[in-house]
This record gives structure tokens, sequence and C-alpha cells, in this order.
């Protein structure tokens, strides 16, 4: 019952937003009375951070890595594949704002605590990316790695929040310059020409077009 609640709520908080939907309406959606519900959980606060932490599990669960699963590709074929998950997966994250505007707004304790742990969680999987860049002798040794795991999440967090006002069509131009930009800080000499004359880049950052968009 526990985890019905936290599913169904998952669901309404994603669809309408954590401060339209109380705790009558998780109790109508599941059909069950509010006794029940307390028997479980003292308030909403303690609702939401048990959604929040259900998120994170499985996330945890269902993140690939692909470098393990995708046998004869590097590092950088596996970047350049990513656009089609990366792109779903902006197209899925655009319906959890209005959930995640409410938890800054409303519960902004309870959402610092939520995006620490994403930070960290994207923080570990940079890392493990990056080491096996240097494995493949594609990535600079001179890389901190935990200086560049934070900083490239950082991006990326920052890339996430442009993402609720873009077009699809400006969502791949986007997601674009973001990883030409992280293979550029992360490749050594190898890496650079394999990146150039594989996927046919330029190997400089064109200026910006007279229409106000940057390719490369």
């Amino acid at each position: 019952m526990k985890l019905d609640i936290i599913n169904t709520a998952t669901t309404l908080f994603k669809k309408y937003g954590l401060r339209s939907i109380s705790i009558d309406d998780v109790c109508k959606e599941l059909r069950i009375s509010k006794k029940t519900f307390y028997n479980y959980f003292k308030q909403k606060e303690e609702l939401i951070e048990e959604v929040l932490q259900n998120i994170h599990e499985q996330s945890k669960k269902t993140t690939k890595l692909p470098w393990v699963y995708d046998e004869g590709k590097n590092i950088i074929d596996i970047v350049m594949d990513s656009e089609k998950d990366m792109m779903s997966s902006s197209e899925k994250g655009k319906k959890h704002f209005i959930m995640l505007y409410d938890l800054e707004k409303y519960y902004p304790n309870v959402f610092k605590k939520h995006m620490d742990i994403m930070s960290d969680n994207n923080q570990e999987v940079m890392k493990n990316f990056i080491k096996q860049g240097l494995l493949e002798k594609l990535f600079r040794e001179d890389l901190n790695i935990d200086l560049m795991s934070k900083y490239i999440t950082a991006q990326f967090q920052t890339m996430r929040g442009l993402i609720k006002n873009q077009k699809k069509s400006d969502l791949h131009e986007l997601f674009c310059f973001f990883r030409d930009i992280t293979i550029r800080i992360l490749v050594n000499e190898k890496g650079m020409q394999y990146y150039v004359e594989k996927y046919q880049i330029s190997p400089k950052v064109r200026k910006r077009k007279s229409n106000g968009n940057l390719s490369v």
C-alpha cells in the first residue's frame, strides 16, 4: 500500500504539480481513507520526500552505463550515439518541470536536498565516463577527474534549465552544442583526431550565424 501511494502520488505530482495535489486527491485516486494514508505518512511533505527518494532509486537502477554493454564502440562513439536517449529524456523532463517548480517554491529545503542527490549521482556517472575515456587513451591524462565531473555535471544542469522553453528543433541544436563542447574539453590529440575524422566535425567551432544559432 505504501508503494501504491508513492507511485500514485508521483504520477499526480508530475502531471499537476505538488501544490495542486492534496492528500485527499491521492486518497481519492487510490480509493482509500485518509486514516489509511496516515498509517504510512505523517504529512504531505513526508510523502514528497519519499516520492523523490523513489525517483532517485529508480534512476540508479535504470541508468545505463553504455560503455559496459556496447562492445566495439569507444567512449566517443557512445557520446555521439547518445542523442536519441538524451532527447527522449529531455522531452520527459519537460513534464516534470511543474513538479520541480512547485518543489523549489513551496518546499525549498526538500528541493535543495533533491538537487544535491541528483548532482552527486550524476557526478558518479561522469567519473566512470571519464575513467573509461582515460582507459581507452582518448582523454587527456592531466584531467582532474573530480573537478571535471563536477564541472560537466554543473553544465548539464544548466542545460536542463534551458530545456523548459525550448522547441524540439532547438533541443537538438542545444544538445549537439553541449555534446561538442564536452568532447573537446576531455579528449587528447588522438581523441580529437578520431572525433573530427569519423564524424566529419570541424576542428574549430564556427562563428555564430546571423540568425543567432551556433554551429560546429
